[in-house]
């Protein structure tokens, strides 16, 4: 279920997003998607952006959320609005621009563990589970005791075993 923190940075970020890529669609929703989110306390615009995002309102969040960065002059919260559009565009399945915006938000503040994690949910929806696990190591090391990363570091693991088992099905078949 969502989880709803208040604090200084405005950041989206999907836990069980990964469930997009469970095979069969075993998991997929978009409100379990979004774990949890901090609300931006200067920025209304990346605030409301977040809000829409967390309510499944994927095109306005996105929409929200690129208006409030174009006025940004904070690189942690320009960061965090960074995240939230590559958690947007990944719901979206929009993988390039998701992949885009998580390496602006790694790169502006590699101290935001959500950002690893958004970003190992890109790499996992383009099936580099090699990339997304190193992302979520890299989220761990910032937050070793987040449930979230725990989650994302198991459905990739379990993912990338169902796709190695399949292509050496295939393979020996």
């Amino acid at each position: 279920m969502a989880r709803l923190h208040i604090s200084g940075l405005g950041c989206v970020t999907l836990a069980v997003a990964l469930a997009i890529w469970l095979p069969c669609g075993a998991l997929a929703a978009a409100p379990e998607a979004m774990s949890s989110m901090v609300l931006s306390g200067g920025n209304s615009l990346l605030a409301e952006g977040s809000i829409a995002l967390q309510a499944g309102r994927i095109s306005e969040g996105i929409r929200l959320t690129q208006e409030g960065l174009k006025d940004e002059t904070d690189p942690h919260e320009a960061a965090s609005g960074h995240s939230n559009l590559c958690a947007g565009y990944v719901l979206l399945r929009e993988w390039a621009q998701a992949l885009e915006h998580c390496n602006m938000a790694v790169e502006l503040d590699r101290r935001n563990w959500q950002s690893f994690n958004n970003r190992a949910a890109v790499h996992a929806g383009l099936g580099e589970y090699d990339l997304a696990l190193a992302d979520v190591h890299s989220g761990l090391e910032l937050e070793p005791q987040s449930s979230i990363l725990q989650k994302s570091l198991a459905v990739v693991e379990h993912n990338q075993k169902v796709i190695t088992k399949r292509t050496r099905s295939v393979l020996h078949s």
